[in-house]
C-alpha cells in the first residue's frame, strides 16, 4: 500500500514537471543589425517585425560598422552600446508587443518584437 502511494506521488510529480515551464521548449532566434543600419529605418533590424513565443530568446548581432543599441522604449531591455560583431540576447518571459530603437539613432532605427503566449 505504501509503495502504491509513493508511486502515485512520483507519477503526479512527473506529470507536473513535464507540463511546467521548466520543461517547455525554448527557442533562440537570431536577429541582425544590418550594414548601413542608421539609414534604413524599419529595415535596420532584420527580421522586423519579429514574432516569437513567450519564453523564446532573441540574439541580436551588430553586423554594421557603427555602434548601435537594442533598446525597448519602455525599458524592458537595453543592450547598451554594441560594437561591430557584438551580440545581445534577451529572453521574453511576457507576451505583448515590444517596440525598440537604437539610442544612437532613435529616429532612423526601430523595430518591433511580437511575443505570443
Amino acid at each position: 500500500m505504501f509503495l502504491k502511494i509513493i508511486a502515485g506521488i512520483l507519477f503526479v510529480t512527473l506529470i507536473f514537471l513535464i507540463n511546467s515551464d521548466a520543461y517547455a521548449q525554448r527557442t533562440s532566434i537570431g536577429a541582425t543589425i544590418v550594414s548601413e543600419a542608421s539609414k534604413l529605418n524599419d529595415k535596420a533590424y532584420q527580421p522586423n517585425p519579429i514574432t516569437i513565443k513567450q519564453g523564446d530568446t532573441i540574439v541580436w548581432t551588430n553586423s554594421d560598422f557603427g555602434i548601435h543599441t537594442v533598446t525597448e522604449k519602455k525599458a524592458s531591455f537595453n543592450s547598451g552600446f554594441m560594437h561591430p560583431n557584438q551580440t545581445f540576447e534577451f529572453t521574453f518571459n511576457k507576451s505583448g508587443i515590444f517596440d525598440y530603437i537604437c539610442e544612437v539613432h532613435p529616429t532612423s532605427m526601430f523595430g518591433t518584437v511580437i511575443v505570443n503566449p
